[in-house]
């Protein structure tokens, strides 16, 4: 059955029609075609859009400052970026790009003080990669008192336990070890001290060939300290000339038998998944890979992202498939393993008795999903870098015109908390399942939730839009919100129940205190007793939920592909020392 969507033009324009959607049925067909586009006119290089909003007041003290350009930025013009205070003094920042150079982090290397205007400056010494000059400006805004989110959170000590560079993820296991793995083929075990520090590195698994870029780690439901089953995601660099080179995204399961290799047994579960391709700090990359897994309720589930910026040409080596940019679920314990998805294999998700199954649409890429206490699934996603026109959305044939050209705006800062429900569609346009509309669409004259103002009034979102259950974490500093865990504790704690999520971009632990609702109502960074947490780029969290200490991924500066990485430790600085075993 071939792909089906409802008429857009039957649809009613009473504004936001906030309804669930039925799963689209859809055949697996792969889609190598190339739209043509007119290349657009070339812009002067300009802010298009900036955080804290111009003139905010009450901004937290703790505040990372987010500045997105209409063009890529020279890196080596960042340092005529500048954050300076009412009295002329300048604030010493770290600065870092993300994949596209357009959007720029500033991390004040402090916290700024209370009750005083900032003004955030750029000057035409900032180039573009062109080496055209910046259009200057000036952003103003004003802190408020302390947070009061963030002054009743516990303050951590920081350690770093080990410097191997590149670490996508960690996880704490029931024998009370640490695992981890990195971009290039390493599984990697601790033991654990009895002060929490991990010790005796031993590597269970190496790809010769560092092919292998793993980015997340799930126990099985039933593992135990004497059932060690681990479940991997993966995707792999192979040769360009393999029909496989976009669709390496791997599920296996490990089980380990001790300490020695040969006691290791990896088994495929899925693979053929798609995924990017892209340089990045000098290596072969893979951008918006398959990422997280969950299980939950009998089922696994996986976050898998898109092959494009905003789902239209251009893209990082293939356009959008059925089974990209998506959360999709699989009846694992009934996988006729290996299951081959690559598009060639024909396979139906929409089939009744399909093994995976589309569970929602429109996550662009979302590093982690968490199976939370309070019965729902969350997962945060990367906005869309989008500088304008040359980053395309797809054409809607419901809408006149070339969508590329109509809509040139930089796109809104829309990086969100999604609660995640089955049938539903948190924004991201995917044109092989007949989904065109960037985030909220237009459906009305008046200020929409998540709207695209250049497309023309009356444009309704696509079916299932979620726009009540996606929380605006960028207005909080969650830029690349990453890694993240359900903090858990035997005894009672401040941060029980709070999500905890490795904000990247803005090189910090987020604490997400969650409502009855189940939405957040309030985010706080963790902290030290002197202050900010010195991270260089958290990727990843896990913890051990008897004794509270938080083992981070600190994957490093994604220009350097985290050659500046390490692992760290952080623990409440109140702890009173004990034995793990206590």
């Amino acid at each position: 059955m071939i792909a089906t969507a409802t008429d857009r033009l039957d649809r009613n324009f009473l504004g936001l029609a906030l309804r669930c959607g039925l799963p689209m049925m859809v055949l697996l067909v792969a889609d190598f075609g190339f739209a043509q586009r007119n290349e657009p006119a070339t812009e002067v290089f300009q802010l298009a859009a900036g955080f804290p909003r111009e003139n905010a007041l009450n901004v937290p003290t703790g505040v990372a400052i987010n500045l997105r350009f209409n063009q890529a930025v020279d890196p080596d013009s960042l340092k005529f970026l500048k954050l300076v205070a009412a009295d002329g003094s300048e604030m010493p920042c770290r600065k870092s790009t993300d994949l596209t150079n357009a959007s720029i982090t500033l991390v004040p290397q402090n916290d700024l003080r209370p009750l005083t205007e900032y003004s955030c400056h750029g000057s035409e010494r900032v180039l573009s990669r062109s080496g055209e000059p910046l259009v200057p400006f000036a952003r103003k805004f004003t802190t408020g008192e302390t947070s009061a989110a963030e002054s009743a959170l516990p303050t951590f000590e920081m350690e770093t336990f080990d410097g191997t560079r590149s670490m996508t993820t960690i996880l704490f296991g029931p024998d009370r070890r640490l695992y981890a793995a990195d971009a290039f083929g390493h599984l990697v075990r601790w033991d654990i001290d009895d002060e929490g520090r991990p010790q005796n590195r031993t590597v269970l698994l190496s790809d010769p060939k560092k092919s292998r870029q793993y980015i997340d780690l799930e126990w099985d439901p039933s593992a135990t300290s004497d059932n060690l089953i681990l479940w991997a995601s993966y995707s792999q660099r192979l040769a360009e000339k393999d029909d496989r080179y976009y669709f390496t995204g791997t599920i296996v399961r490990i089980k380990l038998g001790g300490k020695s290799h040969e006691e290791i047994h990896e088994e495929t579960i899925v693979y053929g998944l798609p995924h990017g391709r892209e340089r990045q700090g000098g290596f072969d990359t893979l951008p918006h890979q398959p990422n997280g897994l969950v299980f939950r309720d009998g089922k696994l589930y996986q976050s898998v992202g898109s092959t494009s910026s905003s789902g239209g040409p251009p893209n990082w080596g293939i356009p959008e498939q059925p089974l990209s940019s998506c959360i999709l679920e699989f009846d694992y314990q009934s996988i006729d393993a290996p299951l081959d998805v690559h598009p060639s294999s024909g396979i139906d998700p929409s089939a009744p008795d399909s093994a995976v199954k589309i569970f929602a649409t429109g996550v662009r890429n979302a590093l982690e999903i968490v199976s939370h206490s309070n019965g729902h699934l969350y997962t945060a996603t990367n906005i869309n870098d989008r500088g304008g026109p040359q980053d395309g959305v797809p054409d809607d044939p419901d809408i006149l015109g070339d969508q590329n050209s109509l809509i040139k705006q930089t796109t809104p800062d829309h990086e969100s908390l999604f609660l995640l429900q089955r049938g539903r569609h948190y924004g991201f346009p995917n044109p092989s399942r007949a989904q065109y509309v960037l985030h909220g669409g237009n459906p009305t004259a008046q200020i929409d939730p998540f709207e695209i103002s250049d497309y023309p009034v009356g444009t309704l979102p696509e079916d299932g839009f979620a726009a009540e259950l996606m929380f605006e974490i960028w207005q909080h500093g969650g830029t690349s919100a990453n890694g993240m865990i359900e903090y858990q504790l035997e005894t009672a704690h401040p941060l029980s129940g709070c999500l905890l999520s490795c904000f990247y971009s803005t090189k910090k632990i987020a604490a997400i205190r969650l409502g009855d609702d189940g939405l957040p109502v309030n985010v706080a960074g963790l902290r030290s007793a002197e202050g900010k947490l010195p991270l260089n780029g958290p990727l990843d969290i896990t913890q051990d939920k008897r004794t509270g200490i938080l083992y981070i991924a600190d994957f490093g500066t994604q220009s350097k592909f985290g050659a500046d990485g390490s692992l760290k430790l952080l623990r409440s600085s109140t702890r009173e020392k004990r034995s793990p075993e206590n």
